[in-house]
């Protein structure tokens, strides 16, 4: 959960629009940005914005918030006016050599290279002398800005929020999103060449590789019937479910289209047809059709399990079925177990 203030921010930021005290209000409820104080969050919500401005006018921090009409707000932007006691600060703060919150934000993430609370982020801020905090709280005045930037910016924000008051830097995500992304293209070249392989493999054979997931899956007591007089039903096992023993009716299809309905519907009338049946199975290498989608999920009779060629594929990859894993160590900077404590042993 956030607090009133960050709540009121991150809607403001995307409504891109001046917002009531109780739109503002709601929005945050509804997106679960903020829980209900007792029974008044709306009155909540004004006097922390009321207070957040009256600061701003009394000669604190600049408040986030901006009053464009009678109970109507938006986000500060650059180009807003400044209270007069901030004018000569202004001009200290653009000749001066200190930082401004996002670039000192910014200097401490890329020094600590680790997603950092704002209350830290500032005391270091402050420490370093990188800020020269003007207002009674530095934290939010700092908090606010970074929120600004990431809901204004987005993906562009050179920011990213890890948590609540906790953000990283964007540029952190780069080298690993290359090796995911790499990673991704394999995985599905990969799923491609089996169901390349599987689509060109003998029928019963098919039906084996099917009978050696299931046991990979945890189904017991698996038959393959195809060669039997079990017409439409290729494989038949048990699952256990909690204190249940579910036996399951399998029909394995290698397909390039997609299962229609009649082919499911004709599969009920087989399972029908057998003995025991709790619930069936169709495993494809192609896909369903909406029909088919429906047929399945009819209420008050057998149901049918549908997986389709993509779901089979990451099936075979989970179990590690025709496919070899491997696991490669991504590592980062983590600078707090660079420092040695004075006092330990150095053995």
């Amino acid at each position: 959960m956030m607090t009133f203030i960050e709540a009121a921010i991150t809607v403001l930021a995307k409504a891109n629009e001046p917002l009531s005290i109780a739109e503002i209000t709601r929005l945050a409820l509804e997106e679960g940005l903020i829980e209900s104080i007792g029974n008044a969050p709306r009155q909540t919500m004004a006097n922390i914005i009321a207070a957040s401005i009256r600061r701003e006018q009394e000669g604190g921090e600049l408040s986030p918030f901006f009053r464009v009409g009678r109970g109507l707000y938006r986000l500060r932007q650059q180009d807003d006016p400044l209270p007069e006691h901030y004018l000569d600060n202004a001009v200290f703060w653009h000749y001066s050599d200190f930082l401004s919150y996002k670039e000192a934000a910014y200097e401490i993430l890329q020094f600590e290279g680790r997603p950092m609370h704002v209350s830290e982020i500032t005391t270091l801020a402050i420490e370093w002398e990188l800020i020269n905090p003007q207002g009674m709280n530095p934290e939010a005045s700092l908090s606010a800005q970074l929120y600004r930037d990431i809901q204004q910016k987005g993906a562009a924000s050179i920011f990213r929020r890890e948590g609540a008051g906790i953000f990283g830097l964007a540029e952190w995500e780069r080298d690993v999103d290359s090796i995911s992304k790499m990673a991704g293209q394999q995985r599905h070249a990969v799923k491609q060449q089996l169901l390349n392989v599987i689509r060109h493999i003998d029928p019963y054979a098919f039906e084996q590789l099917v009978a050696r997931l299931l046991s990979k899956m945890g189904y017991n007591n698996i038959i393959v019937t195809r060669r039997s007089a079990d017409e439409g039903v290729d494989v038949v096992a048990d699952i256990s479910v909690g204190v249940m023993m579910l036996k399951t009716a399998i029909q394995v299809k290698r397909l390039r289209s997609n299962v229609g309905r009649p082919l499911v519907s004709q599969f009920r009338g087989d399972m029908l047809a057998m003995k025991n049946i709790d619930q069936g199975l169709i495993i494809t290498t192609s896909g369903f059709t909406k029909g088919a989608l429906e047929v399945a999920r009819l209420p008050n009779t057998i149901p049918i399990i549908l997986i389709d060629g993509d779901q089979l594929t990451d099936l075979l990859i989970v179990h590690r079925i025709g496919v070899k894993v491997q696991h490669i160590e991504v590592v980062s900077f983590e600078s707090d177990n660079l420092i040695i404590d004075e006092f330990s042993s150095l053995n």
